[in-house]
Formats: C-alpha cells, structure tokens, sequence
C-alpha cells in the first residue's frame, strides 16, 4: 500500500503545511488508497522534506512530483477531462500559490514575531524539554534566511503584505462566481488553492493576508465548499 510521510496535525487543521494539506485533499479526490504515517524528520524524505510517499519501495517527494507520479500511474481521473486553456490556467495559479504566497506564508510564520509566538507553542510541544531552547530558533533562522535569499524577504512588511493579498485578490478574481477554479466540479489547481487558504485563515496567526482573505465572501464560501467536501469536521468553523 501507498505510505504516505506527512507532518503531524496541528492547530485543528489537518496538518500544518499547505503541501502535505494539498496532498491529503488529492488523495480524498481520487481515493487511492494509502497509510499515512505522521513524520517529523525532513531528513527522512528524498529531498529532505516533507510530504513525502513510498510506494512499491520507491521514494518520492514533493507534492507536484508525488501527485505526477500517482497519475502516471494510476490514471488522471481527477484533470482528465481538462482541456489546455484549463490546465494552462491550473499551471499558473499552481506556481503563483507555491512560489509567491508560500514565502508570504513563511513570513508570516517565521518571522513575523506573532506568527513566530503561535508556530514555537504549537509546532514544537513535543520536543524534549532540554531541544526546546535550541532547535526552533535555528530552524527559525534558516527559514528566515530563506525567504530573504528568495527575495521576499529583502521588501518591508508592508510590501510583503502586499504580495500576499495580491496573490489572494487574484485568486478571488479568477474565481468569480463559479463553485471551484475550473468550473463545477473540483481539481488538482483547488487542492492547492484550499491549502493555501486553509493554511492562512487556519492558524491563530493574525495579519494583513489573513484579515484580507476572511473579508473576501468569494473565497470564504469557496474555503467552506471545500471542507463540506473533504474536511467536514472544518465546515462552518471559519
């Protein structure tokens, strides 16, 4: 059976990564089934994070290459029927959710001082009382150097800030009126989408991106038909 390597819940969500969220809520689309084994250990994975799976003895990581894997595989029963204007429209949305609003999510969390008092309580309770001083700040410090090496980093609050909601009012925009991103039925392209938002309103991490998606009906209605679909114990909680 499928293994599949995913971070451990936290904050009342499903998981605390909007990749290993992605993922899961892929899963739940095609029903394939699988083991979910709660990891911590980045180092574990193939490319040193996490989700990850293990299947038939193979390593795979990273959401993308896992998800491209299992259709090579098992067939394409959830973007089948997509035509290229569609799946142009997934692949840009997809690299906008992952290379732009990841590192305002990261921010957000890392290094924003609020963010950072939520994600050290919650993420790191399990860690042996004499680690706790030590490991977290330097995984903090690694991501922060992160994000400024991707160049998000070098811009002010503000500015970041800006990005974020950006990122958010298009994803609105693109969603118009219709129930998912490409029409009537959902998609790998609201996998992501649903753990991107799922990942901002989610947390008890309060901020501009954060106030700006709770404020946009479009995708608030958008977030609670996702979970009335694969998060039921979600549904009316936002």
């Amino acid at each position: 059976m499928l293994k599949v390597y995913l971070f451990d819940t936290a904050w009342g969500l499903p998981n605390p990564s909007p990749f290993c969220i992605k993922l899961e809520t892929y899963l739940k689309m095609t029903g394939l089934p699988h083991e979910v084994i709660r990891e911590a250990d980045t180092r574990k994975g193939p490319k040193k994070k996490i989700p990850f799976v293990e299947d038939d003895g193979e390593l795979i990581g990273d959401s993308e290459f896992i998800i491209e894997h299992l259709r090579r595989k098992h067939g394409d029963s959830v973007d089948g029927g997509l035509d290229d204007a569609q799946r142009a429209q997934s692949y840009v949305l997809t690299r906008m959710l992952h290379d732009s609003t990841y590192w305002v999510l990261l921010h957000c969390r890392w290094v924003d001082p609020a963010g950072w008092a939520a994600v050290s309580t919650e993420l790191f309770s399990s860690l042996p009382a004499p680690l706790r001083p030590i490991l977290p700040p330097i995984i903090r410090r690694s991501l922060a150097k992160s994000v400024r090496a991707h160049g998000l980093g070098r811009h002010s609050v503000d500015e970041i800030m800006g990005v974020g909601q950006a990122d958010m009012q298009a994803l609105a925009t693109l969603l118009a009126d219709r129930p998912f991103l490409l029409g009537d039925q959902p998609h790998i392209v609201d996998a992501t989408a649903h753990a991107f938002v799922m990942s901002l309103v989610g947390p008890p991490i309060d901020n501009p991106v954060k106030r700006f998606v709770l404020a946009q009906p479009t995708l608030m209605n958008y977030y609670e038909r996702m979970n009335e679909r694969y998060y039921p114990a979600l549904a009316g909680a936002a």
